[in-house]
């Protein structure tokens, strides 16, 4: 059942209560398709002062994973979100987020867990640990040195649209 799926993993690379830029990354299983963004430390101590961020981490998880899949929805058939967060609210957040697009809630977001029970591996680990793990470590620096090693393909994401889906969350 799974070898004939598409699989995305989304993993981050340090918690957001961390005193340290958070990496978020997606990977496709058996392809070299990724993607990423950072959160720096300013950023999230802003967002906790701003909106207390730190209340609900499961929301800024749920708005991450958003920003990074809403324009890669067409290349995946399961969603694989590491539990980092909350699991069981971080998937209804997504919901909330993409409540206007059909293609979204044709695919299926499992947790790892889940899918260390389906495929019978206990102990399969994210792909996307250290994709993140690189887009925290390089996604900030200047352009010239970022593109050493793996080429990256970076999402923005910026105060302003997380404070506004933060909102549009709170009224869901």
């Amino acid at each position: 059942m799974l070898d004939e799926k598409r699989i995305m993993h989304v993993d981050t690379s340090r918690q957001f209560y961390e005193r340290a830029d958070t990496g978020i990354a997606f990977k496709i299983v058996k392809s070299r398709e990724h993607g990423g963004l950072v959160l720096s430390n300013k950023l999230k101590r802003e967002l906790d002062k701003n909106i207390k961020s730190y209340e609900n981490y499961s929301k800024l998880y749920a708005i991450c994973i958003y920003n990074l899949i809403k324009d890669n929805l067409k290349i995946f058939d399961i969603l694989v979100i590491c539990e980092d967060e909350n699991f069981n609210k971080t998937k209804q957040y997504l919901g909330a987020l993409f409540r206007n697009n059909s293609e979204y809630f044709n695919k299926q977001v499992i947790s790892i867990r889940e899918l260390r029970e389906l495929s019978g591996n206990m102990k399969l680990r994210s792909y996307a640990d250290s994709i993140a793990n690189v887009y925290r470590r390089k996604a900030l620096k200047p352009l010239y040195r970022r593109q050493r090693g793996i080429p990256l393909n970076l999402v923005t994401l910026g105060y302003k649209t997380i404070v506004e889906q933060w909102g549009l969350l709170d009224k869901s």
